[in-house]
C-alpha cells in the first residue's frame, strides 16, 4: 500500500499587531484627558494608558512638559537619550495635544474634547484648575458623565489643601521618612516613590469612578493625596502607633527581635530570611547544614532561639558568610522558610524570573521598564513609545471634527501647535 504523503506543517499563527493588543486591553475604548505635571499626575495617566485607555496629554503652547527637559535627578545627569527615558517613564503610551485651553480660540477645542471624554485627570492645585476653567463644576457641567480625578499633596480638604507639595515634602508630612528609616534620622528613598504611588492610586480612583458611572449613568469626582496614599502604605506602622500607643521597632540588621526575620550577609552579597514558626526554623536549620543546633537547648525551638537571640545572631551570621547568596537561596527555598536574595536595583533587569513574568520588558523605543501594574487575563500592558511634543495635535483635532482649514486657523491663532 503506497505511503500517504506527509501532511504540510501547520502554519504559524500571525504575530499579534499593536492594534490587536490594544483591542484586547482592559480599558480599550476609554478616553482620558490629562492636564498634569512632574510625576504624580502623569503616573495616573501612564497607569490608565498601560491598560489600553486612550490618554490625551495636553501640553501648553510654547512650553513643553517640564519633564521633557530635566537634566539631572538624584545624582544622575541625563544626556538627550536619558531625558527621553525620564519623560517616557511616566508618559509613554499617551498622545500629545498642544493646546491653549484658556484662549478664545482654544477653549472650544478643550470643551469639545471634554465632551467626548470618559475621564479627566490632573494634579494641579484647585486655584490653577479654576483659572483654566478646568475645575470639577465646570467640566461636569460640560460632560455630566465625566469621571473627574484630581491628585493632591497634603490633603484634599482643610487648611493645607492648596499648599504646594511634591514628593519630598509629601513623604515628610505623612511620616514616611520616619517610618522607613533605621534610625531617628529621617531618610528619603530616591525615585519619587510617593508621587508614583499616589498617581497609581489616582488611576484606581478613575476605574472605580467608571464602575460607579456604569451603574448610575452619572459622572463623579474622585481623587487622592500623597498623605492619603502614604498612610495607606504605612497603615500597619501608623495603626500600631494610633491604636496601641507604641511604635514598631526600627529595622536593625544585627539586632532584630526575631533573628530569623532579617537579612544576612553572605560570601558575595546578602540574603533575606523570614521564619515565624518552629517547623520553619527546623526546615531552615537542615537546609543550611546546622541541624545539630536543634540539639542545643538554646536553639532547640523557634521560641528558644528568639529568647537567646543575642547568642544566636552572631553564630548564624558567621555561618551564612561561608557560602554564596545563590547557594543559600537554592538550599533554603524548599525548607518552609521565606527567602530571597537581596537584589540590587542594577541587577533586577537581568533577573530571570522577573523577565519571565514580563514585569520588565523592552518597549518599542528600546527602553526597559514595567509595562503594567497588574495582569488582566493574559494582558500584560501596552508596549508603545513616547509621543513627541504635539505629535498628535492634528490627529486629535481631526477626530474632534475639525477640518484642515479649521486646524490651520487654530494654528494661526496660536491656540494649538
Amino acid at each position: 500500500m503506497p505511503a500517504e504523503p506527509a501532511s504540510e506543517p501547520a502554519a504559524e499563527p500571525p504575530a499579534a499587531t499593536a492594534a490587536d493588543v490594544a483591542a484586547e486591553a482592559p480599558l480599550a475604548g476609554i478616553r482620558v484627558v490629562e492636564m498634569t505635571m512632574y510625576v504624580q499626575g502623569p503616573t495616573s495617566g501612564l497607569t490608565l494608558a498601560s491598560l489600553g485607555a486612550d490618554v490625551i496629554k495636553i501640553e501648553q503652547v510654547g512650553q513643553a512638559d517640564y519633564m521633557r527637559n530635566f537634566t539631572s535627578l538624584f545624582g544622575v545627569t541625563f544626556d538627550e537619550r536619558g531625558q527621553e527615558w525620564l519623560y517616557g517613564s511616566v508618559n509613554r503610551n499617551k498622545r500629545s495635544l498642544v493646546l491653549d485651553v484658556a484662549s478664545e480660540a482654544g477653549r472650544p477645542v478643550f470643551e469639545r474634547l471634554i465632551g467626548q471624554a470618559d475621564a479627566f485627570i490632573s494634579n494641579m492645585r484647585a486655584d490653577g484648575l479654576e483659572r483654566f476653567g478646568a475645575d470639577p463644576d465646570t467640566l461636569l457641567g460640560i460632560n455630566p458623565r465625566l469621571v473627574y480625578c484630581r491628585g493632591g499633596g497634603f490633603g484634599m480638604r482643610g487648611e493645607l489643601a492648596d499648599d504646594m507639595c511634591q514628593d519630598t515634602v509629601g513623604m515628610a508630612h505623612a511620616g514616611f521618612m520616619d517610618a522607613i528609616s533605621d534610625s531617628d534620622v529621617p531618610t528619603y528613598p530616591p525615585g519619587a516613590l510617593s508621587d508614583i504611588l499616589t498617581g497609581t492610586n489616582m488611576a484606581s480612583g478613575v476605574m472605580a469612578g467608571l464602575i460607579k458611572r456604569a451603574g448610575t449613568g452619572r459622572g463623579c469626582v474622585v481623587g487622592t493625596s500623597q498623605t492619603q496614599a502614604l498612610l495607606w502604605l504605612t497603615s500597619q506602622a501608623v495603626g500600631v502607633a494610633a491604636n496601641v500607643g507604641q511604635r514598631m521597632d526600627r529595622f536593625d540588621v544585627s539586632g532584630a527581635w526575631n533573628p530569623l526575620f532579617t537579612v544576612y550577609e553572605t560570601a558575595d552579597g546578602w540574603i533575606a530570611i523570614a521564619a515565624l514558626q518552629d517547623p520553619q526554623w527546623q526546615g531552615l536549620a537542615r537546609a543550611v547544614g546546622i541541624e545539630s543546633w536543634l540539639d542545643d537547648p538554646r536553639f532547640a525551638t523557634f521560641e528558644d532561639l528568639v529568647a537567646n537571640r543575642d547568642e544566636f545572631t552572631p553564630l548564624f551570621a558567621e555561618h551564612m558568610r561561608t557560602d554564596t547568596t545563590d547557594r543559600w537561596w537554592r538550599a533554603i527555598r524548599g525548607s518552609g522558610a521565606w527567602v530571597s536574595p537581596v537584589n540590587r536595583v542594577e541587577d533586577v533587569a537581568r533577573n530571570e524570573d522577573i523577565l519571565a513574568n514580563e514585569y520588565l520588558v523592552t518597549f518599542d523605543d528600546g527602553f526597559i521598564g514595567p509595562p503594567s501594574m497588574f495582569d488582566v487575563d493574559e494582558f500584560r500592558g501596552m508596549r508603545g513609545s513616547t509621543a513627541d511634543y504635539g505629535e498628535h495635535t492634528d490627529e486629535i483635532l481631526a477626530e474632534l471634527g475639525y477640518d484642515d482649514e479649521q486646524i490651520l486657523e487654530l494654528k494661526i491663532a496660536n491656540a494649538v501647535w
